[in-house]
């Protein structure tokens, strides 16, 4: 069985390696950094997170305390949605066809799916934003920041708070994701691959904002994105010369 097992990873892995030779010989080098992307920031952050509550609804079983049945309950929520990611990559693989989106609302239901139950609680708060200012790329971008730092968070910081806000500022909207975990000094993300902090910087700077990280080892991590919100008479003066 197990040999099985390894042989149809095997084949798997020469099938995924040959239709990635395909696709690079037919898409463009942008077009599949944009793919890779949406795979690593929306995709395995459901998987990561599904990951995260069966591991706790483990120890609770284990240690018969707490609410196991609570953490698989959103497991599963969370499997349905990773199904749903698949099937939104597959039918869109086009980063300009973005699907219209109320950013409030789809950061509270984020901040409701990371927060897990025995282990940390993960917030939402934000203002009343002007939605119809917002660019629908603007609020996929700013989603995808928010998931993967929440995942960093979770996946290194050891927090028992993760809080994301979303203020307005006029001209700026500023989304920021703090926890209070450990913190870390010298590189960014100790022992992560690098593609997410990556990921981040390049997603706020296509959207014409500014990605900073703030921490202190002890002190916490937060990350803050200021996007500024032009309405459509005002990008046209600043364009013209």
């Amino acid at each position: 069985m197990e040999l099985q097992v390894n042989q149809s990873l095997s084949w798997s892995n020469g099938d995924l390696n040959s239709r990635r030779i395909g696709l690079s010989c037919s898409t463009s080098q942008e077009e599949l950094s944009w793919l890779a992307g949406e795979i690593h920031d929306g995709l395995a952050q459901y998987l990561s997170a599904t990951y995260i509550k069966l591991s706790v609804a483990k120890e609770l079983l284990c240690s018969a305390r707490g609410d196991p049945l609570c953490n698989i309950n959103q497991a599963i929520e969370l499997v349905k949605l990773g199904l749903d990611e698949v099937r939104r990559c597959a039918h869109d693989l086009h980063p300009g066809s973005i699907k219209e989106t109320i950013l409030t609302a789809e950061l509270e239901r984020l901040a409701k799916r990371w927060d897990v139950n025995g282990r940390w609680q993960c917030q939402f708060q934000s203002d009343s934003i002007p939605e119809n200012k917002i660019s629908s790329r603007a609020k996929h971008e700013l989603l995808r920041i928010a998931q993967e730092a929440i995942h960093n968070a979770a996946r290194h910081a050891d927090p028992t708070v993760i809080r994301v806000t979303l203020r307005w500022q006029p001209p700026d909207l500023v989304l920021k994701i703090t926890d209070n975990g450990k913190g870390f000094t010298g590189s960014p993300l100790p022992n992560s691959d690098g593609f997410g902090l990556h990921n981040m910087r390049r997603r706020a700077e296509q959207i014409h904002g500014k990605l900073k990280i703030q921490t202190h080892a002890g002190g916490g991590t937060s990350i803050v994105v200021t996007l500024p919100v032009l309405n459509k008479y005002e990008a046209r003066a600043r364009r013209q010369p």
